[in-house]
């Protein structure tokens, strides 16, 4: 029964296409300039220390909700809802959503996942290990050269989430990977978020910016 559901959830993630491809570098490379020749001058007088400023608010992003609301989160600027364009089609088993950043070559998605009335789910950290586990191996069948980097539970309100972070080679690219995943309403509901390898701090500002914003009615 696990393994089928947690065969969807992955399922969800290949349907949308998640490959974060790298764009190849083809900047020539520069040649140096040469050194200028060194001019004395009188030092200045030590400039007065600039005024602190308010860290800018980041520009408001894409809102993203499931189960009607109930869990809701923010994705960054420059993020679209391809949901339809992308031909998915939901079901009475399991809801997706495909959410594409193009210039940072980006994507989030997100599944809920209903499983047999007869298998019963919960939020224990037990339970949650056992679905992120059973996802690792199901991917390791799928990706090529799979790594586990980071592994944390965290909680949102009273809601349990459990974080699973990755790299693996995916057509010949790097892509770095997050995965958060908790059982709310008897479904499993996961969110996967994607980068191109070469760009890990802005995956993880991305994976930042959901966690920040990550709100449970």
């Amino acid at each position: 029964m696990l393994k089928m559901i947690v065969r969807l959830i992955v399922f969800a993630a290949l349907l949308t296409g998640l490959v974060a491809c790298d764009n190849q570098d083809t900047k020539k490379p520069e040649v140096p300039k040469p050194q200028p020749k060194p001019v004395v001058t009188q030092p200045a007088p030590p400039a007065p220390p600039p005024a602190a400023e308010a860290k800018p608010a980041p520009p408001p992003g894409l809102s993203v909700s499931l189960q009607k609301g109930k869990i809701t989160f923010e994705l960054p600027a420059g993020f679209s809802d391809q949901t339809k364009l992308s031909g998915i089609v939901n079901d009475d088993k399991s809801i997706i959503q495909l959410f594409l950043d193009g210039k940072a070559r980006q994507r989030t998605v997100t599944s809920e996942v209903i499983p047999p009335a007869s298998m019963k789910l919960n939020t224990s950290d037990a339970m949650l290990k056992e679905l992120t586990q059973s996802m690792m191996t199901e991917l390791g069948d799928r990706y090529q050269n799979i790594k586990r980097t980071k592994e944390q539970n965290f909680t949102v309100g009273k809601q349990k989430f459990h974080r699973l972070d990755t790299e693996q080679t995916v057509n010949g690219q790097k892509v770095v990977s997050t995965i958060v995943l908790t059982v709310f309403n008897k479904r499993v509901v996961t969110l996967q978020m994607l980068s191109p390898g070469k760009t890990p701090e802005a995956h993880q500002a991305l994976v930042q910016r959901i966690i920040d914003t990550l709100a449970v009615k």
